[in-house]
């Protein structure tokens, strides 16, 4: 009975190879990690209260262009007319996105599990990760259609 206490206390035995205090380097990259790990919610948070400014912003600014561009009383034909919406409209798109993006996540969980928190963080940033994708891309699409139709109303 004796040996087999022993085997076992062997077993659960950790070796440390040596003890040394963090260099400044790995304490330096230690603390940013700590910053990025803490900043990234409210990061994602703000990119998304700024590009609910740029995306309703870019709407008034395309619409002027365009009123620039097109010759007093015109009357476009439909297909026209519609390439000169498309743009309003993704731009709209992307700011409600971003607006779902900036809404405060609520979760409900135990300071005391770890895993709880964990698993909150994660859920907040991944979601707050796809509607920034999902804004971004309909805002850059967007652009591309302002850009195109302003560009084939001042050729035609």
């Amino acid at each position: 009975m004796k040996q087999n206490n022993e085997t076992e206390s062997t077993r659960d035995k950790i070796e440390i190879e040596s003890i040394e205090p963090l260099s400044p380097h790995n304490e330096a990259l230690y603390e940013t990690g700590k910053d990025m790990l803490k900043s990234s919610i409210s990061t994602a948070r703000d990119f998304c209260k700024f590009m609910i400014t740029i995306s309703t912003g870019a709407i008034p600014i395309y619409l002027g262009l365009l009123k620039l561009v097109l010759p007093p009383n015109i009357t476009l034909p439909r297909t026209d007319l519609l390439l000169s919406i498309f743009p309003a409209f993704f731009f709209l798109i992307s700011a409600l996105v971003f607006i779902f993006g900036y809404f405060p996540q609520v979760d409900y969980f135990s300071l005391d599990i770890i895993d709880e928190i964990r698993q909150a963080y994660e859920k907040t940033v991944a979601k707050r990760r796809k509607l920034s994708i999902l804004g971004t891309s309909f805002f850059v699409v967007g652009t591309i259609l302002a850009i195109l139709s302003i560009a084939i109303h001042l050729i035609g």
